[in-house]
């Protein structure tokens, strides 16, 4: 399970998908589901939690995307 805080508006939120290829998945839709340029507070997948250098969707994106 792949959880997602981030942050919108100065304020978290999340977003849960079952599994990382779910969100991969969703990021390539014509419409994703979460902009590239919001900030990643915190992202764990299988409660183990990521080190991101690029704490956006994006770096999210492209860590899961390797």
């Amino acid at each position: 399970m792949l959880v997602i805080t981030y942050e919108l508006n100065g304020s978290e939120k999340e977003k849960t998908y079952n599994a990382a290829s779910d969100f991969v998945g969703a990021q390539l839709k014509e419409v994703p589901d979460l902009p590239d340029y919001y900030h990643v507070v915190k992202a764990t997948v299988d409660g183990e939690e990521i080190n991101l250098d690029d704490k956006t969707i994006s770096g999210l994106f492209n860590y899961l995307n390797k």
